[in-house]
Order: C-alpha cells, then structure tokens, then sequence
C-alpha cells in the first residue's frame, strides 16, 4: 500500500541512505524516494511533493546547499534538513541561509533527527 507522505533523501553515501530509507520508512507512515547524485536530486524533487526532504552537502555532481536553493526556487515549500559532515559554523550559516530549515552533521541519532522532523513538520 503506498503512503500519501513521501520523503526525498539525497545523499551519495549508499549505506547510509538505504539506512535512513529503511528507518524512515519502517512505521509506514512515509514512503521514500531516494536519489545520490544533485541532478538526480533535482529530477525527483521537482517530480511531486514531499512531506520533507533530506539532503547530504557532499554530492559527486554538485553541492546539497545549491540543490536547497534549486528546490526552493522551483517552489519546494516543504520542510529541509541538511544532514551532513561539515560542521563549521560558516558551513551551518551557508545551509540555512540556502533555504534548509535545518543543518544536522554527522554522526547523527536517528530519533534526534525524527524529532527535529516531527518539530519542522509541526510549525509547517
């Protein structure tokens, strides 16, 4: 049966995405949708609506913050949380200020990230 609430994960790292699909997914409150390049990224996000969309910076064909800025000039209005290994605070600034909703490094809990989820989602 397929969920109404989807999420979009972007990240180039296989393991840990295929992780974070099964997590998320595993309540079967959400469906994901992954991809691991920028434009694939793009592709997929400007293809339908999105309950939230986790992003990675390090894509191998471009950087997650300009992919935040793209969705967010294609009109994406749903809630975005970087979620990445960089954790300057000149790289947390640059993710907001691009449109992310939220800048989370790595390594992270799963449920600290589903509960800054459930709180973006909340005020959304």
């Amino acid at each position: 049966m397929r969920s109404s609430k989807r999420v979009l994960l972007v990240d180039d790292d296989e393991m840990l995405r295929v992780s974070l699909a099964d997590q998320i997914s595993a309540g079967g409150l959400y469906e994901t949708v992954e991809a691991k390049t920028y434009a694939e990224g793009l592709r997929r996000g400007q293809e339908g609506l999105y309950e939230f969309m986790v992003l990675d910076v390090g894509l191998p064909d471009g950087d997650g913050r300009e992919l935040c800025r793209a969705l967010r000039e294609e009109g994406v209005t749903c809630p975005i949380i970087i979620l990445t290994a960089p954790d300057s605070d000149a790289d947390t600034i640059a993710g907001l200020k691009a449109g992310a909703n939220d800048y989370i490094t790595k390594p992270f809990r799963f449920a600290v990230l589903m509960a800054r989820v459930d709180a973006h989602l909340r005020s959304h």
